[in-house]
């Protein structure tokens, strides 16, 4: 599309005034430099320019699929595929509304050669859905100013930014790997770590004698190593109405970063062999105690009712009239003695943090994942993170181990280090048998 823009409207008035001027005063100087303005005028108008449908583009969208609150690198390259200079070309990336950009610039303004390209990189920050960018806009300006010609260039590479709750969570396979679980038990057996030696009985396995103290001291022992169990484990995902807030404008809001880390956090815990189950707080629904409650299992298709509940906490927007108090009693009730609960809440407020000393008094085993979504650039914000800093310290001062998941770090090294720490559980309290 182009389009004529009257540039020189001073330039204008002062041909007019000179022009008069020395007609007025019969003064050849005035009614010579009338001529000037005049010529730059006369430059602006005579001026063209071709539509910038030369310019061939691209675009890198990197990562996608993306998680929730990941930054995403968006790169624009422009290439003139003609044989002109492009003397004054502009390009504008057209971001999708509900993105918003933290780094860089969608913008750029430069000029190109035959061959020549430019970029344009701009990161955003991914939010739950699929967002389609359109095409590129380009604009050139004649020499003069005069004309402009603008155009939607079509694009090659990426077109639209996914963002999933189980963007880079790894796959789980049909069988787990060679350890029944990742915890460890107070009572002996079998394994791979040594945990103390005792006497000799008959029957024991020769691979189990320490023949080292036996060519020492002429003694027979046997070895006896960690046993690793399987557990049951229940993840309590906090998706009330106070939780669902954002650090900032085009932000994830607490929901979506606690979803995304239970969705991480299943597949961690079903990949070394737990049987895992799920109970979100905050909705209303047909399940006990108005829980979406999923039961602890095992296996792909029980994987995927996990996630479906997950997602469907995430896609609840509307005010659900439930007592949180009594949802995060009845989750300790449902999961049963022998289940450990592994709390997913930004504790936002002081309620899951009582329901953490309460799960504790009856002797539970607990985690709390709490993703950090308080913005720290107002005074507010700040007194808002000592808050959840003190809430966060009151869990873990109740037995709790606590993962403070700060922006910026990627969940799967706070996992790692959340499941790594192995917990030792009594000799009969595991959920099953040592391998």
């Amino acid at each position: 599309m182009r389009r004529r823009r009257v540039r020189w409207r001073g330039a204008v008035a002062a041909t007019l005034v000179l022009a008069v001027a020395g007609l007025w005063n019969r003064s050849a100087a005035l009614v010579l430099a009338a001529a000037i303005p005049l010529v730059y005028v006369a430059y602006g108008t005579l001026s063209t320019v071709d539509s910038p449908e030369e310019v061939a583009v691209e675009r890198t969208v990197d990562p996608t699929p993306a998680p929730p609150g990941r930054p995403v690198t968006v790169t624009v390259t422009a290439t003139n595929e003609g044989d002109r200079t492009l003397s004054d070309l502009r390009i504008v990336d057209r971001v999708p509304d509900d993105l918003q950009v933290v780094d860089g610039s969608p913008r750029a303004g430069t000029t190109l050669e035959p061959g020549e390209s430019c970029t344009v990189e701009y990161t955003v920050v991914a939010r739950r859905g699929e967002y389609d960018f359109e095409r590129p806009r380009a604009r050139l300006r004649s020499g003069g100013a005069g004309m402009v010609a603008t155009t939607a260039l079509p694009t090659a590479g990426d077109d639209r930014l996914v963002c999933r709750l189980d963007a880079d969570a790894p796959p789980l396979a049909d069988r787990g790997d060679d350890f029944v679980g990742r915890l460890t038990s107070d009572q002996p057996g079998r394994g791979v770590q040594f945990h103390s030696t005792r006497e000799y009985r008959h029957g024991d396995a020769a691979d189990r004698i320490d023949w080292r103290q036996y060519a020492r001291r002429g003694e027979l022992a046997t070895v006896n190593y960690e046993r690793w169990v399987s557990t049951s484990v229940v993840v309590v995902l906090d998706a009330r109405d106070v939780c669902r807030v954002a650090a900032g404008p085009g932000r994830p809001t607490a929901v979506e970063r606690s979803a995304y880390a239970a969705v991480r956090a299943v597949t961690a815990l079903m990949r070394v062999g737990h049987d895992v189950g799920l109970a979100v707080v905050g909705r209303d629904t047909s399940g006990p105690g108005g829980l979406d409650w999923v039961s602890p299992g095992a296996g792909s298709d029980h994987r995927s009712r996990l996630l479906t509940g997950i997602e469907r906490a995430v896609e609840v927007d509307v005010p659900s009239d439930v007592d949180p108090s009594y949802q995060f009693r009845k989750v300790a009730e449902l999961a049963g003695p022998r289940s450990q609960l592994a709390l997913v809440s930004p504790l936002l407020d002081e309620e899951p943090a009582q329901a953490v000393s309460s799960w504790g008094a009856l002797g539970r085993s607990r985690i709390v994942l709490s993703p950090d979504v308080v913005s720290s650039t107002t005074v507010g914000g700040q007194l808002d993170a000592v808050r959840r800093r003190t809430r966060l310290a009151q869990c873990q001062s109740s037995g709790a181990r606590t993962i403070d998941w700060r922006r910026g770090t990627p969940l799967a090294l706070v996992l790692e280090y959340a499941l790594a720490v192995e917990a030792r559980q009594p000799a009969g309290t595991a959920a099953g048998g040592g391998a």
